[in-house]
C-alpha cells in the first residue's frame, strides 16, 4: 500500500514535471507559421540580415587592422584571399539553409520528434563539412591562391591568413546554424 503510493506520487511528480518542462518550450518557441506574415517574417529576416552585417564588419575590420597595423601587403593579402573566404562562407551559409528550410518543414507539419532528429544531424553535419572545408583550406590554400594569380610578394601574407581563416572554419559553420 506505501509502495503504491510512492509509485503514484512519483509518476503524478513525473507527469507534471514533462508538462511544465513542454509548456516552457512551447513558450520559448516562435511559431513563424502563426500570425501577421509581415511581422512574422520581419522577426524572422532580422537577425539574419544582423548576422550578414557582422560577417561583413568582421571583413571590414579585417581589412583595417591589416591596413593600418600589418600594412600595404597585408591588406593585399587579405584581399587576395577574399574570393575564397566568401566561398566558405557562400558554403557555409548555403548548407544551413538547406538544414533550414528541412528543420522548418517538419515544424510547420507537427513532426517535433522529426524535427529534433534533423536539427541534430544538421549540427553534425556542419562540424563534419566544417572540418572537411578546414583540411581542404589548409592544404590548399597555396594553391587556390596561385590559381587566383596571386602576386608573389603577398602570397606568403595571403596563405597565412588563409590558414588562419580555414583553421576557424568550425566556428563559422557554427555561427550560422
Amino acid at each position: 500500500s506505501c509502495l503504491l503510493f510512492v509509485r503514484g506520487l512519483h509518476r503524478d511528480l513525473h507527469t507534471e514535471y514533462r508538462r511544465q518542462r513542454q509548456s516552457c518550450i512551447r513558450d520559448r518557441v516562435t511559431d513563424l507559421t502563426k500570425g501577421n506574415p509581415d511581422k512574422t517574417l520581419w522577426k524572422f529576416t532580422l537577425p539574419m540580415i544582423i548576422s550578414v552585417m557582422f560577417q561583413q564588419l568582421y571583413s571590414t575590420v579585417d581589412s583595417i587592422v591589416a591596413g593600418q597595423f600589418a600594412g600595404v601587403n597585408a591588406l593585399a593579402a587579405v584581399g587576395a584571399s577574399y574570393p575564397i573566404t566568401m566561398l566558405f562562407i557562400a558554403v557555409a551559409n548555403g548548407s544551413n539553409i538547406g538544414c533550414s528550410v528541412v528543420i522548418s518543414q517538419l515544424f510547420g507539419g507537427k513532426r517535433i520528434t522529426h524535427m529534433k532528429t534533423a536539427v541534430n544531424t544538421s549540427i553534425i553535419s556542419s562540424l563534419i563539412l566544417s572540418l572537411i572545408l578546414t583540411a581542404i583550406g589548409l592544404s590548399s590554400s597555396k594553391v587556390l591562391l596561385k590559381a587566383m594569380g596571386t602576386p608573389d610578394n603577398i602570397m606568403a601574407d595571403s596563405v597565412t591568413y588563409l590558414n588562419i581563416y580555414a583553421a576557424g572554419m568550425a566556428f563559422l559553420f557554427i555561427y550560422n546554424i
